[in-house]
């Protein structure tokens, strides 16, 4: 069994797509920390409310202690990051 998934992140104003292999097992948490400080996206990580990411297929906001597992990520699933 693989340990890992495929997401797509979507950055809304550009238009750009990006496929992402990340764990199964990494937290909602660490993935927003991961794409901030990778992507460079000016996420203020220290405020919760701004403190998420939203993805389609399933449809949820994207923040927490969960892993991607147990929010139902599967290969395929779309991160969208927009201006909020």
């Amino acid at each position: 069994m693989k340990d890992t998934i495929v997401i797509v992140f979507e950055y809304e104003r550009g238009g750009h797509t990006l496929d992402i292999e990340v764990p199964k097992n990494l937290t909602a948490n660490e993935l927003i920390f991961g794409l901030n400080e990778g992507l460079k996206l000016g996420i203020d990580v220290s405020n919760p409310k701004k403190n998420y990411l939203g993805t389609h297929n399933p449809r949820l906001l994207v923040r927490g202690a969960k892993t991607l597992e147990e929010l139902g990520f599967r290969d395929g699933t779309v991160i969208i990051y927009g201006d909020r």
